[in-house]
């Protein structure tokens, strides 16, 4: 705000509190001895004005000044030839960028370099701003919902034996150690601190067979293994809950310098903010002190209005504000007002981030692995060349690469030199359309596999399939519109003989749905099916929860959603889907069993969830107002089979549901919840409703 020197004196003595200077008032009657409050230290913004009003009376203002003038020029000074002695300087992020092997990865980093006093803005409040930023990198400079990761070279790739990197960050963003690319490791520290402080990372000894150790800092949403084990991920006094599964967090860290040195230590604090301060006339007075600081405050201030702040600059911008003496509050109605609530609704529109974990290509160090002898870790034998399994080799062997091979491989695997990719692909669709595969054994195109039944129509598709882009929708279409998927599911005893395993395809087999596709028939069925496309996994039911497992118990139908979005657990699988042969999830399945065992009808009888979705159908059915039993079996056939029942099928089930309501009057019949309930039960247990033809 514009004011006159005289009001701007009168702000920083108020501010200052010039009644440091007077003598403390001591109670009578107390015993206790109150600890004096602690001296501000040389590097702390207001010890300039603490000592010009705490020092001995009897030294004259000029003294003062000119002894805080020589104690700060002789640390500046002696700081300044510490670091240039102690500490190579591998970026200040004066520009963009980071050093040679450092590799960034998300838009909080992409969007989150300052050249210095960016302001952040407070997502809530009537604060404007939450704090000034220096110049570096914050994931948190557009959105603190925008995730970044920093990953370092390996250790001993960095010059010295040390790397000091000035850090701040929080809401469960943190660093970890990584052994020759384990990126599961759990043993994160997670950051809580706002203002940027050197923090060392110093070259471990490598044992146990480990080769080299990285570096990486991230926010949550690109930590490899967060949330870790149950009590592992700690910020200062907050734990994160049992059931908490690290979802949907803000989370950031900021980057403002990073050294390579070899002395223990971190760089000095140079000290430079006070420069324009002590460069000033020596003042005679303390009122001439007074005007000193309220230039030298006024004048950082200026300087970042006009975007020219340097990082010393905004430490005491950032001070100013801390101690509420700068404006910070929007009015209502005003332009600034508006335009933070509109920064805070674009801001709170953005969605959370979804990530998934894969292998970084970039500055990658190829390297050779040891042999460890018998199979111990602390017994090195010789390195072992890098290189592909035999059968990649020969006349189309994959291209030889200076990073780890996986691209190579992958353009090797679908190129025309390897069509078998093609054709296993091919061979996968058809098994789920028809049933089984052109070559029934779909983990197994070598000499122990089975032949193909039709091996041109398998290379026919293969073909086609690689010439339509490798669309999975064209082959599919390609698939059902063929005569032999329309055909019929009647088998006459004369193909029977001639073909009995049905290699030929004489007819489309009748076929069990899978797991998942029983549990998602008796949803949609029950009009409780939720079709919504992507989100959370959902916690299966369980009648004893473990949470050092994070095996917790979920709601009984899943929330309605479809069973791809049910979480599934190596330690504790769905027990109603391991029921009807879900596959073991520790091994690769090409094919899934298929039985009929007596405890799959019991969970069909007697399963909690089969007969919630049995009471909500009928509940559904009948708030449809039928007028009779036949209307509503017509609809029940229709929803369940996918077709009408025949004249017996009529009376057969009319006589069910009369002795489930006790032969009550139709009209009575049709409101009986519990009698309809049982109907609807029933034809969860007919063959028809889990096998299709």
């Amino acid at each position: 705000k514009d004011s006159s020197l005289k009001e701007r004196v009168t702000l920083w003595k108020k501010a200052f509190g010039v009644e440091l200077a007077k003598p403390k008032e001591k109670k009578a009657d107390s015993k206790e001895k109150k600890a004096d409050n602690p001296k501000p230290k040389l590097h702390e913004i207001i010890h300039p004005a603490s000592r010009l009003f705490s020092d001995s009376q009897d030294k004259s203002t000029t003294d003062i000044w000119k002894k805080l003038a020589s104690e700060w020029k002789a640390a500046h000074e002696k700081h300044k030839s510490l670091n240039a002695r102690n500490f190579q300087i591998l970026t200040d992020f004066s520009t963009p960028g980071f050093p040679a092997g450092w590799t960034p990865e998300g838009d909080g980093l992409t969007h989150g370099y300052v050249s210095g006093g960016t302001p952040l803005i407070a997502l809530e409040g009537n604060q404007i701003i939450q704090r000034i930023l220096q110049k570096g990198y914050h994931t948190n400079a557009l959105s603190s919902k925008l995730p970044g990761a920093l990953r370092l070279p390996p250790e001993k790739e960095i010059s010295g034996k040390s790397v000091s990197i000035q850090l701040a960050g929080g809401e469960w963003s943190g660093f970890l150690r990584i052994p020759d690319n384990a990126f599961q490791t759990e043993n994160v520290i997670f950051l809580n601190q706002q203002i940027p402080t050197w923090r060392t990372f110093t070259d471990t000894v490598l044992k146990n067979g480990v080769q080299r150790k990285t570096i990486e800092i991230a926010t949550s949403d690109l930590n490899p293994n967060f949330p870790p084990r149950t009590g592992k991920a700690t910020v200062g006094k907050t734990k994160l809950p049992e059931n908490d599964f690290g979802f949907n967090k803000r989370s950031w860290f900021s980057l403002t310098g990073i050294v390579a040195h070899t002395e223990n230590g971190t760089p000095a604090d140079e000290l430079n903010r006070f420069a324009s301060l002590y460069s000033q006339t020596i003042p005679e007075t303390k009122e001439d002190a007074i005007k000193n600081i309220a230039h030298w405050f006024t004048e950082t201030i200026t300087k970042w209005t006009k975007g020219n702040a340097n990082s010393e600059d905004v430490k005491i911008v950032n001070w100013l504000l801390s101690q509420q003496l700068l404006d910070n509050k929007t009015l209502s109605g005003s332009q600034l007002n508006k335009l933070v609530t509109q920064y805070r609704t674009i801001e709170n529109s953005i969605a959370f981030p979804r990530t998934v974990n894969s292998m970084d290509e970039r500055n990658i160090v190829a390297i050779n692995y040891p042999l460890n002898i018998r199979g111990n870790v602390d017994e090195i034998g010789p390195e072992i060349a890098r290189d592909f399994l035999q059968v990649f080799a020969g006349e189309h062997s994959v291209n030889q690469s200076t990073g780890s091979g996986r691209l190579e491989l992958a353009n090797y695997l679908v190129s025309p030199k390897h069509p078998l990719t093609a054709r296993v692909y091919v061979n996968r669709v058809w098994q789920w359309i028809f049933g089984n595969g052109l070559v029934r054994t779909p983990n197994d195109f070598g000499h122990l596999g089975i032949k193909p039944t039709h091996p041109a129509l398998l290379d026919y598709l293969a073909k086609e399939f690689i010439a339509d882009g490798w669309s999975t929708k064209r082959l599919i279409r390609r698939m059902v519109l063929s005569r032999t998927f329309r055909q019929a599911g009647i088998v006459t005893e004369n193909k029977l003989k001639l073909d009995p395993d049905n290699r030929l395809v004489h007819h489309y087999p009748t076929r069990r749905l899978g797991a998942e596709s029983i549990r998602d028939s008796l949803l949609a069925v029950s009009g409780k099916l939720n079709r919504q496309l992507y989100g959370k996994p959902i916690d299966t039911p369980r009648t004893k929860e473990d949470p050092a497992k994070r095996l917790f118990n979920g709601p009984l139908d899943g929330n309605g959603r479809r069973s791809i979005y049910i979480k599934m657990s190596i330690m504790d699988p769905p027990k109603f889907l391991t029921g009807f042969n879900l596959p073991d999830l520790k091994l690769p399945t090409g094919k899934r069993d298929v039985t009929n065992v007596p405890t799959q009808a019991l969970i069909l009888m007697n399963n909690p969830f089969v007969i919630n979705i049995a009471e909500q159908w009928a509940d559904r059915l009948i708030k449809m107002k039928h007028e009779t039993i036949k209307n509503r079996l017509e609809v029940m056939f229709a929803e369940a089979f996918s077709r009408l029942p025949d004249e017996t099928e009529i009376l057969r089930w009319s006589d069910l549901v009369r002795d489930f309501g006790n032969n009550k009057k139709e009209s009575e019949l049709m409101n009986d919840r519990v009698a309809w309930q049982h109907v609807c039960h029933t034809i969860f247990n007919t063959k028809e409703f889990i096998y299709y033809r």
